[in-house]
């Protein structure tokens, strides 16, 4: 069955590249990727909003699965079974507050016109210590260089608006997330033949090890943090100990000074 959210009305934003073979193809290899990171345990409930093609939260244990998305993408989901679907937008997810336990955000950020609203959103609807999925197209890869042209002759392309991966690690940060794991994906050229995609494999295990800051397609993974009472620091892991060469958020970084400063005055 299909649900209308009242809310809002929903445009049908996700580009038909991923319904191509090389779409579908990176959206698998995310939903491995997906799989691998988020952290292990049972999630009673779980959310993927957008990515009609494949099902994010199938190779991850949840139990009431729900998504959401346009009309087109809902029909689609349908097809394949196993969730209950609402016609909505990601910025204004028809669920209560700290209702689901995990949430999937395939190239969700990418194809919306307020990506930040979708992370506030998502950060209201999770439970403390609830899980945020997202993966996003990196601008600084092969695949974006490649489809420069394609950009501005108006080809059939994915999303045009990236968000770049630090940016979205300052967003989680100033949100309250932890990193609970990172990953990138995808070095070999975005090619549409399966055959020719095949012959670059080895670009996949060469990427990841010689230029890990390159790949085409980032997977975060962050887990909200509950509200500290005993003025105990939280334990999180540094951003650039899973992204060597990334950013790190300045916050992060200034703390330590900042209690230094602090013991000193006492």
């Amino acid at each position: 069955k299909v649900y209308h959210s009242q809310m809002i009305t929903q445009h049908e934003k996700t580009p038909d590249w991923f319904n191509s073979s090389l779409g579908r193809a990176l959206l698998e290899q995310e939903r491995d990727a997906c799989a691998k990171l988020a952290p292990s345990g049972y999630y009673p409930r779980g959310l993927q909003a957008g990515g009609a093609a494949v099902d994010f939260l199938g190779g991850i244990e949840c139990g009431e699965r729900f998504f959401i998305g346009g009309e087109g993408e809902c029909a689609a989901r349908i097809a394949n079974g196993g969730a209950h679907c609402a016609v909505a937008d990601a910025a204004a997810m028809p669920f209560g507050g700290r209702s689901q336990d995990l949430i999937v955000l395939p190239h969700t950020l990418d194809c919306s016109d307020n990506p930040r609203a979708v992370l506030r959103e998502a950060s209201q609807v999770l439970t403390p210590q609830g899980c945020l999925v997202i993966t996003g197209f990196n601008p600084w890869s092969l695949w974006a260089a490649a489809w420069l042209p394609a950009k501005y002759l108006k080809r059939g392309t994915p999303p045009r608006r990236y968000c770049r991966l630090g940016r979205v690690q300052d967003w989680l940060e100033l949100l309250g997330f932890e990193l609970a794991g990172a990953r990138m994906l995808a070095y070999r050229p975005p090619l549409q033949n399966e055959k020719w995609r095949g012959k670059f494999a080895w670009l996949d295990k060469a990427g990841a090890r010689w230029w890990p800051g390159l790949g085409a397609v980032y997977v975060l993974v962050g887990r909200k943090r509950e509200i500290a009472l005993d003025g105990r620091g939280d334990a999180r892991l540094e951003w650039r100990r899973l992204l060597p060469g990334m950013a790190q958020p300045a916050a992060q970084r200034a703390a330590p000074a900042v209690s230094r400063a602090a013991r000193g005055r006492n």
